[in-house]
């Protein structure tokens, strides 16, 4: 018998949002691992690697500030003119290349400003999902995007390291503005009901940022006698020291691909791979100590990664692999258990918090980075990064209570009465 399909899985707008995640995944997917090896090849140096990867994760940083102006749009106005603007960005790459040339920096700002547009239609796309399926079907239509991303990052970042080795970078970035600009289509013939948008903007954004800091000051007062400060120190420290890596990997793909680009869309196809395991196994391991797993977890990846710096391509490959599985575990779990004893008013606030938070490390180990890979090598950042797995390992084994936590769902977050806000 053929499995009947449920009935928001046949909605004219949830199958055009569908089409637009799936598009936009080989987009972004192509985009990824070749504005990375443009920058390299147009620099010659890791350092703007650096710059590169501090552009994008500031855009990153920035995204509490950027997020709430799609309530000042239609959100179909927002997704359509947003992704227009986008794809004619990117179309300025190839133009400028076969023109008057293109230089290092322009490439830089423009991953900058493109980072900064995702930030903006990404909570759009999240927004009017609860309005095209209603918010019975939240969970299952979430379900489905997110299998759809997570397939296709796999999928279209091990592609695009082959399609760039054959037909290089400025053509790929060019496949990637012709794929936003198919988005940009699709989601013009989005027929949903509109929100009303609210004229008066200046006092809209007065209001609108007020609330924000009281929400944060509220969130802040919230888990600050609980274990969310500690974790988020973890989370912060563990994001510096992946970027210091990540910063470094296109060229350090080079340099164990013996110079072939696909190497890149490798190791970034093997992180994912990794981090989706994880994810998958979590719910599985939610009964081990939670303090034991993270140390085990945790040292096992830093010995793995050494493995990853040290040996040929394929076994470095797959240990990569492997290592990151303990980073989709440790996300999975984290959020899982906020979500579970954090009330409902405040979960957003603390996620915010956690995000931000950890973003905040991002754009300084970016800069790290580079320094290391320009100066020495990019091996020694991945080194680097491999070490501080096991002394992320050693510093929960060091202390008493995050050693001692136990499975997830008997992890107490807060301490005997909850933080009042």
């Amino acid at each position: 018998m053929r499995k009947k399909l449920k009935p928001f899985m046949k909605e004219r707008n949830f199958l055009i949002l569908m089409t637009g995640v799936f598009i936009n995944a080989i987009g972004s997917g192509i985009y990824l691992v070749a504005g990375m090896l443009l920058v390299l090849h147009l620099s010659g140096s890791v350092l703007y690697s650096g710059f590169a990867f501090f552009a994008i994760s500031l855009a990153g940083t920035l995204s509490f500030l950027v997020a709430p102006l799609a309530n000042y749009a239609k959100y179909k106005n927002g997704l359509v003119y947003s992704n227009l603007i986008k794809a004619g960005i990117l179309f300025t790459i190839p133009l400028l290349n076969y023109t008057i040339g293109l230089h290092v920096w322009y490439v830089i700002g423009l991953l900058f400003i493109v980072a900064l547009f995702t930030q903006y239609t990404y909570p759009i796309e999240s927004t009017i999902l609860p309005i095209i399926v209603g918010e019975e079907n939240v969970i299952e239509a979430n379900s489905y995007l997110q299998t759809i991303r997570e397939a296709m990052d796999i999928v279209f970042i091990a592609g695009a390291g082959i399609i760039i080795t054959f037909i290089g970078t400025i053509p790929a970035i060019s496949i990637t503005a012709v794929c936003i600009l198919l988005v940009t289509v699709s989601y013009a013939f989005f027929n949903f009901k509109q929100p009303e948008v609210n004229k008066e903007k200046s006092e809209s954004v007065r209001s609108a940022s007020h609330v924000y800091f009281l929400d944060l000051k509220a969130g802040l007062n919230y888990v600050k006698s609980s274990l969310i400060p500690k974790m988020i120190l973890s989370i912060v420290f563990i994001n510096i020291a992946m970027v210091i890596m990540t910063t470094n990997l296109p060229a350090f793909a080079l340099m164990k691909g013996n110079g072939v680009e696909a190497a890149y869309g490798f190791y970034l196809a093997a992180m994912s791979v990794g981090t989706m395991i994880g994810t998958i196994l979590s719910p599985r391991l939610k009964q081990i100590n939670f303090g034991k797993l993270i140390i085990t977890a945790f040292f096992g990846t830093g010995v793995m990664w050494m493995g990853t710096a040290t040996l040929p391509l394929i076994p470095s490959i797959i240990l990569f692999s492997i290592g990151a599985i303990s980073i989709g575990i440790l996300n999975l779990l984290v959020f899982s258990s906020i979500q579970k004893q954090v009330e409902t008013v405040y979960i957003g606030r603390v996620v915010t918090l956690l995000t931000s938070a950890a973003a905040l490390g991002m754009p300084l180990g970016s800069l790290i980075g580079g320094f290391l890979g320009e100066t020495f090598t990019p091996v020694l950042a991945v080194m680097i990064c491999s070490i501080a797995m096991v002394v992320f390992s050693v510093y929960w084994l060091s202390s008493s209570v995050l050693r001692k936590l136990p499975g997830i769902d008997h992890v107490n977050l807060f301490n005997k009465r909850r933080a009042e806000a």
